[in-house]
């Protein structure tokens, strides 16, 4: 990646608190990092954060910049998948910089990851005030510096034993089946795929799996991480709990499938580089991912 400390501050989706945004800010910069606001970043429009043509301009003037190291997001939310199409990308993929957030964030990391660019899951501008958050930011500007994580985690007694080679590609569930059928529909073949949602009814979980298993995105999987699964709900009255859930439609598969890593829509929000070959290794009481 590039030479550089720059890091364009974008809300492509929900309104920010400009108060935790700037408290993000000056701890990144504490960092060494070099934060440029874009224009429209404290606006609103409603939910949103400023008008589609705001929010597209920003993103659109970030992502052009070639000596920008990254272009992180303040906030999710929603809004993303409403500007996404107008988009363009060329000058972009010529010389990419590190895309970094989650939640709505997953549309932009799906598209990326499709067309073989890292990008970084991770927390958000917004959430770097936290202290509980700010150890993940300290890891995301890591991998800023090329320097890279490991991880080995406690298992999960659910988990189906493997190791899985290939790109990470994802994020949020509801977000993934939202790009079915679209212009950036999710590639999933000969890759791992990672989910994570929040305040979603088990039921709803449920038709997630199955869609994606109706529209084939399981069929040459090589892998599952199962992130942060937040505030599930009607679990008792759908009669099985998340990982139940997943684990029904996932059984029929050779691929493993690790449980409760720990990204997501709580803390701790651990980075994952998509778009990059990794290395899943899947037992009962550890799994250990690396970066090839």
């Amino acid at each position: 990646m590039k030479e550089s400390s720059l890091i364009h501050i974008i809300a492509p989706a929900g309104a920010v608190n400009k108060k935790n945004v700037k408290g993000g800010m000056k701890f990144l910069s504490s960092l060494g990092l070099s934060c440029a606001p874009g224009p429209a970043l404290f606006k609103s429009d409603g939910y949103l954060a400023g008008t589609d043509a705001d929010r597209l301009h920003d993103i659109q003037t970030a992502i052009n910049d070639p000596k920008a190291l990254a272009v992180w997001a303040a906030r999710g939310g929603y809004g993303t998948t409403r500007i996404i199409d107008q988009i363009k990308w060329n000058k972009f993929f010529k010389k990419p910089s590190w895309l970094i957030g989650f939640s709505d964030i997953t549309a932009l990391h799906i598209h990326l990851s499709n067309n073989n660019i890292p990008s970084i899951h991770g927390p958000m501008v917004g959430q770097a005030i936290n202290e509980d958050c700010q150890e993940s930011v300290q890891l995301v500007a890591s991998i800023l510096k090329n320097d890279f994580p490991e991880y080995a985690l406690t298992g999960h007694a659910m988990n189906k034993a493997g190791k899985a080679t290939g790109p990470i590609t994802g994020g949020n569930l509801t977000l993934i089946c939202a790009t079915l059928g679209t212009a950036t529909e999710i590639i999933t073949d000969n890759k791992i795929l990672f989910i994570e949602d929040i305040n979603e009814a088990a039921y709803k979980i449920d038709r997630m799996m199955v869609q994606l298993k109706r529209a084939g995105k399981l069929n040459r999987l090589k892998g599952l991480i199962v992130g942060h699964m937040t505030e599930v709900t009607d679990e008792k009255q759908f009669g099985k709990n998340v990982f139940e859930i997943i684990i029904e439609h996932t059984k029929d598969f050779s691929f493993p499938v690790c449980f409760q890593f720990p990204a997501g829509h709580e803390t701790p929000n651990m980075p994952l580089i998509l778009g990059m070959k990794s290395e899943l290794t899947v037992e009962k009481k550890q799994i250990r991912l690396r970066y090839l």
